[in-house]
């Protein structure tokens, strides 16, 4: 019998101004997910936080999907999911393990999945494909949210730090809750100014331009409709922007918030927030330029 395991780091979604279509891999949190040959069907064990085992947990249908899509048959696996993302957090919590699901299953039975097969795996469970992206490739994402085998890769500069400031929601299907306040429409000018920030932030990636990388504070829509279930959350940006920070804004669907900033100001960046919100927890990280495809083993 074989055994594989990889782990896959947690990951903020969005970026502000790229909804549904980018994700960044932070360090801060990782999972780690071991597979090894069964009898039978699939086994799904979790460990950690509180989260299902079996069919109701994401690893199942990410390995399912990989089996039957690109394998081309079932085989009996038993899967460990050793939780370590903070669930409810909106830090990308199950992309991590999907994405750790898949890339030690692939590894484990030399399935050789291309990219792109291991991508829509990972989504396979997941309303949209941001945050498993970033947590199997590292780095920051963007991708195609219809065709998530079209993305781009970036390697952020340096010198860049993330702020997190964590709070987790005891609320079930958070994320759906959380998609089902946003607007249905937006207006001309809104999507033209969301666009261009688009472009300004994925150019500021590229060359490492800080202004640019500010257009991460632009949310648009999405940000003003969920900033209502944050108390505190304006008062917090305008802090973090006063303390330095290039951009600030909310991770995923939230609670948890984020902020970008140089090494020489993050600790400025949260004093002040935290003025605001003493009650999240403040981490200072990078982006984890390794996924879950860089951090994975297998042994027979």
């Amino acid at each position: 019998m074989g055994k594989a395991l990889a782990r896959a780091p947690a990951s903020v979604a969005n970026l502000g101004c790229l909804f549904d279509a980018a994700a960044m891999a932070v360090e801060a949190f990782s999972d780690e997910v071991e597979v090894e040959e069964a009898t039978g069907g699939l086994e799904v064990k979790a460990e950690g936080w509180r989260v299902p085992a079996g069919k109701m947990n994401v690893a199942y249908e990410a390995a399912r999907h990989l089996l039957l899509n690109v394998y081309g048959r079932e085989t009996g696996l038993r899967i460990v999911v050793r939780k370590g993302v903070p669930v409810g957090s909106g830090l990308g919590s199950s992309g991590a393990t999907a994405a750790a699901t898949v890339a030690a299953v692939n590894e484990l039975l030399g399935i050789g999945a291309s990219t792109g097969d291991l991508l829509l795996a990972a989504g396979a469970g997941e309303p949209h494909y941001d945050n498993a992206a970033a947590s199997l490739l590292g780095g920051v994402v963007l991708l195609d949210p219809v065709n998530p085998r079209t993305y781009v890769l970036f390697e952020p500069p340096e010198w860049l730090r993330v702020v997190l400031f964590v709070k987790s929601s005891p609320a079930l299907a958070k994320t759906r809750a959380m998609r089902g306040v946003l607007p249905e429409t937006v207006r001309l000018g809104d999507a033209s100014r969301w666009a261009f920030a688009a472009a300004a932030f994925a150019a500021g990636l590229a060359r490492g331009v800080k202004r640019c990388l500010s257009f991460a504070s632009e949310g648009g829509p999405v940000e003003a409709a969920r900033a209502r279930f944050i108390p505190g959350y304006w008062e917090a940006k305008a802090a973090a922007l006063r303390a330095g920070a290039l951009a600030f804004n909310i991770s995923g669907a939230g609670p948890s918030l984020f902020a970008l900033a140089e090494e020489e100001r993050a600790e400025d960046v949260v004093r002040e927030v935290l003025r605001v919100l003493p009650d999240y927890r403040p981490i200072i990280t990078r982006v984890a330029v390794k996924g879950a495809l860089h951090n994975v083993e297998g042994r027979r």
